[in-house]
């Protein structure tokens, strides 16, 4: 009541139901769905409520004459997999009978590497600040380079001469290893930072987030 902010909860037997039931009294609603009324709550629904089925699917299931859920429990697992493939023809089959053997899991905690440095001199220079962000993804890399990571995420940390801070993100379209799009990212983010900066700069940083796998590669650290 405080901060005013309301959250739609959705209870079940399994993740998929209680993500349909989240959604089913929005923006602050609490939703319900027993293991013998799940049939009764899913049925009349319309088929969008099922998550991962988009516009065109149901433009499509539209075509075929099918509004519901209840609608669409008339077509076989064979039938769905010809139209829509194996994977989503499986899912939707399962999905319209609540179907779900996801597990819940916890979630992982958010890692992220950094590197931040105090300047030899409090600055807004441009090239002088260039140097210094160069190096820091070089260190930042290295260190992706021996943890064998990917990264999707890049961001920069700046503290100014009277100790506030300023800090830019941006979100990559896909993972990457790569120093020369690090380097690109973060300088680019840096000229967006000093858009009419008119304190010193005293430390930066750089980090990236969002980090996941490199599959199929090992570092060569994993051989010694």
């Amino acid at each position: 009541e405080k901060i005013k902010l309301t959250c739609s909860i959705g209870i079940s037997p399994n993740k998929l139901i209680s993500k349909i039931a989240s959604d089913y009294r929005k923006p602050d609603g609490l939703t319900v769905v027993t293991p013998d009324k799940m049939n009764e709550f899913l049925e009349p629904l319309k088929i969008r409520a099922i998550p991962g089925i988009g516009k065109k699917t149901e433009e499509r299931f539209s075509e075929m004459k099918l509004e519901t859920i209840q609608d669409l429990k008339k077509l076989d697992v064979f039938t769905l997999n010809k139209e829509f493939g194996r994977k989503s023809g499986t899912h939707i089959y399962n999905a319209v009978r609540g179907i779900d053997n996801d597990p819940v899991k916890e979630r992982e905690a958010s890692i992220q590497y950094s590197k931040i440095s105090t300047l030899k001199k409090d600055s807004k220079d441009y090239p002088f600040l260039y140097e210094n962000i160069v190096e820091l993804c070089k260190e930042v890399h290295s260190v992706l380079i021996k943890n064998n990571k990917m990264f999707k995420s890049v961001g920069i940390h700046i503290v100014q001469s009277d100790l506030s801070i300023k800090s830019k993100s941006r979100m990559l379209k896909n993972p990457t290893t790569n120093l020369d799009e690090l380097q690109k990212n973060a300088v680019q983010l840096l000229k967006e930072a000093l858009e009419n900066q008119t304190d010193t700069i005293r430390r930066l940083g750089v980090k990236v987030s969002e980090l996941s796998e490199v599959q199929g590669q090992s570092s060569i650290t994993n051989y010694f």
